[in-house]
């Protein structure tokens, strides 16, 4: 016999656990039930952002910067800044910490974890979805469960990384954050490192890759292992490691049936910037938009549809990185030095003004992205 929901959340992962945590901690009205197929919740990832210093999120991170850095390798380096932002990170187990606590303090939002979804289906009383925890009967589905293997494969880029979060002997300087060091390509493609100084003794290291097709652990640990001894970090504790390989350029998914009452949110949905892969900020604020609706008793929101101009900037960046990696760490470095920093930190966190998009353009080498400029025959193939 099917159980009855006000709303269904299909995957507890970073939107789903958003949205329910919003929900608990609004006092949510009506049964709202997250369908998660993790037994449990580990740290084993994180997210970084930019973001006002006294915002909610910026007070609830693990750690914040106020100057970030790009290098090449062997090369130069820019040490950015922009007046009113800063650099944020947020550890997993932080979030889902307080996220499981405002979902158990929760009287009408339940978190079933271990289960599985499967089809969902529109009849008269309302949408029936399958799931190996037994059927619900909802009236409405939030679906954040992430995109098909194939159609990651299918990206024009991915973003693939392998980190560790280390514990040093001596203290570091924790004042720079390294967004995109040590930048350089080889056989593998574009790779930079990804250093985080946590604490004066806890630095998170990451080995960061841009590629036609993913990079798992054991491509990457060579690499890793290899910053670690260029900064004097081989023998250092690891406290615990990370591993994602995030979708550019995530194509449409043409095959998915649409049904009725049914909205789609998280990473299949569009919430990594396709330029970039920053995700965190884009689902925090898609995630208070549908609490919202749903407290003032409207049906959902799905992620929002890409701007036209932001998709199409994003799709010629991709395509220039693709087909020329090796010219990847001069388009990053002349970014960097180039565009003010809050200009460039609008550009990256979706809050760009029209000036701050021709900065960007003026900054980089106009032949590359000449060619990578969709032909007329592949523009229309890809509209929408």
């Amino acid at each position: 016999m099917a159980e009855r929901a006000d709303l269904v959340i299909l995957g507890g992962g970073l939107a789903g656990l958003s949205l329910a945590e919003r929900l608990a901690r609004r006092g949510a009205g009506g049964r709202v039930v997250v369908v998660e197929p993790r037994e449990r919740y580990v740290d084993d990832r994180s997210w970084a952002f930019w973001t006002p210093p006294h915002s909610r999120l910026a007070e609830s991170a693990t750690a914040r910067w106020t100057q970030w850095r790009f290098g090449v390798r062997g090369g130069a380096h820019v040490i950015a800044a922009a007046p009113g932002w800063c650099y944020a990170l947020v550890r997993s187990a932080a979030f889902y910490d307080a996220a499981l606590d405002a979902i158990e303090g929760s009287p009408n939002v339940t978190l079933l974890r271990g289960a599985r979804a499967g089809s969902i289906d529109r009849g008269d009383e309302g949408l029936r979805v399958q799931t190996s925890a037994g059927t619900f009967l909802a009236r409405h589905v939030v679906d954040t469960r992430p995109p098909a293997a194939a159609r990651v494969a299918a990206s024009t880029l991915q973003q693939s990384f392998l980190g560790r979060e280390i514990a040093l002997d001596a203290a570091t300087d924790g004042a720079v954050a390294e967004v995109m060091g040590d930048m350089r390509c080889d056989a593998k493609g574009f790779a930079f490192a990804y250093v985080l100084p946590l604490s004066p003794q806890r630095v998170l290291v990451e080995i960061t890759r841009f590629a036609r097709g993913a990079h798992g652990p054991a491509s990457l640990a060579g690499d890793l292992e290899a910053l670690l001894a260029a900064r004097g970090w081989a023998s250092a504790r690891v406290c615990r490691e990370e591993h994602a390989v995030l979708p550019m350029g995530l194509p449409e998914d043409t095959g998915a049936a649409h049904v009725a009452g049914v909205v789609r949110a998280g990473t299949a949905a569009g919430a990594l910037r396709a330029a970039s892969g920053y995700g965190f900020l884009r689902i925090q604020r898609w995630a208070e938009r549908c609490a919202d609706a749903i407290a003032a008793g409207r049906a959902p929101l799905g992620h929002p549809p890409e701007p036209a101009l932001r998709r199409w900037m994003d799709g010629v960046f991709l395509r220039a990185l693709a087909a020329e990696p090796e010219r990847a760490p001069e388009f990053f470095l002349k970014l960097a030095a180039r565009v003010p920093g809050a200009a460039l930190v609008r550009f990256l966190s979706d809050e760009a003004r029209p000036a701050d998009l021709l900065r960007v353009i003026a900054a980089l080498p106009p032949a590359p992205f000449l060619r990578a400029l969709p032909t007329r025959a592949a523009a229309c193939s890809v509209a929408p």
